[in-house]
């Protein structure tokens, strides 16, 4: 199949492409994507937990005890 065909036929598909997500992705894949990776809202929520993390009011586990209890289950 010749590289126009091809191309015009993408562009007949995506004409009727009402999926945003597809529509993202696609400018993505063509580097024409303007805006963060990451949604604002993401953002907030990592700055939250990072705030509760350096702040002491987030617990955790140290890896070495994760380890330990994968290796008992």
């Amino acid at each position: 199949m010749n590289i126009e065909l091809e191309r015009r036929q993408i562009i007949e598909a995506l004409s009727h492409v009402d999926d945003e997500w597809i529509l993202n992705e696609i400018k993505r894949l063509l580097g024409l994507d303007v805006e963060d990776e990451v949604p604002e809202e993401h953002k907030q929520i990592l700055d939250e937990r990072i705030r509760e993390y350096e702040s002491g009011q987030m617990k955790t586990v140290d890896w070495e005890d994760i380890k330990k209890r994968l290796s008992i289950v």
